[in-house]
């Protein structure tokens, strides 16, 4: 409890420009840490050190200007993002919290069950009634018609491995636009700078957890709360994902690699 208060005290002061100090202690000993300290902190300290740098002067910013996490965060400005995914040519990857899914109950279940990468639209381009009222399979529909992979994110693990593994190998997801809950925003944003990911994170408006305790009993795949997005977040994705697309024909279905959804 003492050291808890220690380190919260550290990210309400920005000590060294860092504000994510009692996630990261708290986080220490868990696998997903573990993974990311290994493969990527100490086999890459260079990338490492050039992304705490981006890191530092995105909360030197924040200092002045208060980031939006209730709302959302882009890095670079979503006018540069979108420049740079034009010239990468490789559409973004769209990453949806599995917390969108409808909640198990008698009247409403996802057909693929809830904390997993499955859902039935993407990988067999079915659905069945309870799909007209999911976000996924809004979205994914969409996806279809810009380009754009789909990704369901389950664990801080699968991210990792699913995610920032590959794209720190091998450059395979350079820009990324995440669905999250603002505590997940301020944690990821470290992570993804050091992978070397453009980022536009967008927060949900309701069903978000609030504090460790509930992101931690999540990413163990323990949330009943369904999140929403609020109407103006979707206008702006819809609209994001618009300004992101590819110039030609739609995309027909969507071949699933490994937890990624990839439109073909």
């Amino acid at each position: 409890m003492l050291l808890n208060r220690f380190f919260a005290h550290l990210d309400r002061i920005f000590f060294l420009k860092i504000n994510i100090w009692n996630f990261s202690y708290r986080s220490f000993f868990k696998e997903y840490a573990g993974l990311f300290f290994f493969k990527v902190l100490l086999a890459h300290p260079k990338r490492t050190i050039l992304g705490l740098r981006r890191y530092r002067h995105f909360i030197r910013q924040q200092e002045a200007i208060p980031a939006l996490y209730e709302q959302y965060v882009s890095i670079p400005d979503e006018n540069s993002f979108l420049s740079r995914i034009k010239k990468q040519r490789v559409r973004p990857l769209l990453g949806l919290g599995f917390c969108l899914k409808p909640k198990n109950s008698f009247e409403a279940s996802c057909p693929s069950g809830r904390a997993n990468h499955d859902c039935l639209y993407l990988e067999r381009g079915k659905t069945e009634q309870v799909c007209s009222s999911c976000a996924i399979h809004t979205i994914a529909k969409k996806c279809l018609e810009t380009g754009c992979r789909v990704y369901i994110m389950t664990s801080a693990q699968d991210i990792a491995r699913d995610f920032l593994l590959p794209q720190v190998k091998s450059g395979k997801f350079p820009s990324a636009i995440l669905l999250l809950c603002p505590y997940s925003i301020q944690a990821i944003i470290l992570p993804l700078l050091i992978s070397e990911v453009d980022m536009f994170l967008m927060a949900y408006k309701s069903g978000s957890c609030r504090d460790y305790q509930q992101w931690r009993d999540a990413d163990k795949g323990k949330k009943e709360e369904m999140t929403e997005i609020s109407k103006e977040s979707w206008e702006r994705l819809l609209d994001l994902l618009r300004k992101s697309a590819d110039v030609g024909p739609r995309f027909q279905y969507f071949r699933r690699e490994g937890n990624i959804f990839f439109p073909e």
